[in-house]
């Protein structure tokens, strides 16, 4: 475990709080510094002006009318007695020093004086003068050091809170931009069509980092549409020549050898045919949202299914089923995933959970093998098949997921791959009505 902080935003606001803590401090040190010695000097001036007038004021009294001053001449820190007092060992404490050699300036030359250090909870100083005419004299003094006001506690703290609050403020203006970009660079999903545009406003720098965002964004956009333009000339390029061999071949005397091309050249056709739907998956979809009953959408795709003697389930959500998706999209993308399902398992299940919060969540499954979980993400890259083989009709083309993964991103959705305990996959769905 270390005290070091784990986000940028705690150490750079740990680290100006601390320097502006030092800083302040060390000057309000050196301020307190100098008022403690103005006013210790103050006192000290005031302690020889004060002392050597009531001195002198008791000397040149009649000894039957000094008990009456005694009080009159008494300040808070210092008294005086007409006794001799107790004796004690010569003051050598820090506090007592300055006021000693300063009572030892005013008086001694001109009285006879001894100063001791009396002990007790509150250790204090005793000056022993004889006056002129014999008789003692005793001013207890409690050495003690200018009294700081009551306010100054309060502005002390408020200086406090004051720097913590220009502390987060300015780190904050720093950090804010690096945490605007780091959303947008989690949320850049170059597939989906989406484009989350940072505000080139701020400091000089950020509006750089901002302008340097967006632009690589419009670049890999503009890639990506160049790569799908790319691929779908190419696929509708190739059906002409195919289409072409396809009809020179029905001409040929060799049953055997024309029954073999014209199989690869159906293959050939369903790759140009996935080609071209993969590369239109990549655009922006157009098609409008529309508010429609989930529990009859999905069970006319199930019946579509079983109409041709496919073994396609479907189990509907109970409640509320309306929510808006966009038809076309999504037929094509529960097509491409129940195809795989039958493909490998001959049968599917669909199965509805009913929309809560704004999104809805359905599950396609069979009890088919399944994919190794080490291949669970790979599956849906364009052109990636778990069966290796060149026979089509068991490793397909690579295009199915791919596809669909496109149009659920292009959707704002998710798609989930995962193996069934029971065996079979498990292919989840989740959709966002709010961001369709």
């Amino acid at each position: 475990m270390t005290l070091w902080p784990r986000s940028l935003l705690s150490r750079l606001l740990l680290i100006v709080l601390l320097g502006l803590l030092l800083a302040n401090g060390m000057t309000l040190a050196s301020l307190m510094l100098e008022r403690m010695s103005s006013a210790k000097n103050v006192m000290l001036g005031n302690l020889e002006y004060d002392v050597a007038t009531s001195v002198a004021i008791l000397d040149r009294l009649p000894p039957e009318e000094r008990p009456q001053w005694l009080d009159k001449l008494a300040r808070g820190n210092y008294s005086y007695s007409l006794s001799r007092g107790m004796a004690g060992p010569y003051p050598t404490s820090w506090r007592s020093r300055d006021a000693v050699r300063s009572l030892q300036e005013t008086l001694g030359g001109r009285y006879q004086m001894s100063i001791s250090a009396i002990a007790g909870p509150r250790e204090h100083i005793q000056v022993h003068l004889t006056l002129h005419d014999g008789a003692p004299l005793t001013l207890d003094l409690w050495p003690r050091m200018p009294a700081i006001a009551r306010w100054l506690p309060v502005v002390l703290i408020g200086q406090l809170l004051l720097l913590l609050c220009c502390a987060w403020l300015a780190v904050r203006q720093v950090v804010r931009p690096f945490i605007r970009f780091t959303e947008a660079v989690e949320a850049l999903e170059p597939t989906s069509g989406a484009t989350l545009t940072l505000p080139e406003s701020g400091p000089k720098e950020v509006q750089q980092a901002a302008r340097a965002f967006n632009a690589m964004q419009m670049r890999i956009q503009a890639y990506l549409k160049e790569r799908a333009q790319i691929l779908a000339a190419i696929s509708h390029d190739l059906q002409t020549p195919i289409t072409r061999m396809k009809l020179r071949l029905e001409m040929s005397e060799q049953p055997e050898l024309r029954d073999k091309l014209l199989a690869d050249l159906d293959n050939m056709s369903r790759l140009v045919r996935e080609g071209i739907a993969f590369a239109r998956s990549a655009q922006v979809l157009e098609e409008k949202r529309q508010t429609v009953s989930l529990n009859a959408f999905f069970d006319s795709i199930a019946c579509d299914y079983q109409d041709i003697g496919k073994a396609v389930s479907f189990l509907p959500c109970h409640g509320d089923d309306r929510f808006a998706v966009r038809p076309q999209a999504l037929r094509r993308i529960m097509t491409n995933l129940i195809d795989n399902a039958l493909k490998f398992a001959g049968a599917a299940q669909i199965t509805l959970s009913a929309p809560q919060q704004g999104h809805v969540e359905l599950h396609i499954r069979d009890n088919g093998p399944g994919i190794p979980e080490s291949e669970l993400q790979a599956v849906v890259e364009p052109f990636y098949r778990v069966e290796t083989s060149r026979n089509r009709h068991t490793g397909g083309t690579g295009l199915g997921l791919a596809i669909a993964s496109q149009l659920i991103s292009q959707m704002a959705g998710t798609l989930t791959l995962s193996n069934q305990p029971q065996g079979g996959l498990d292919a989840r769905i989740t959709l966002r009505e709010k961001s369709l």
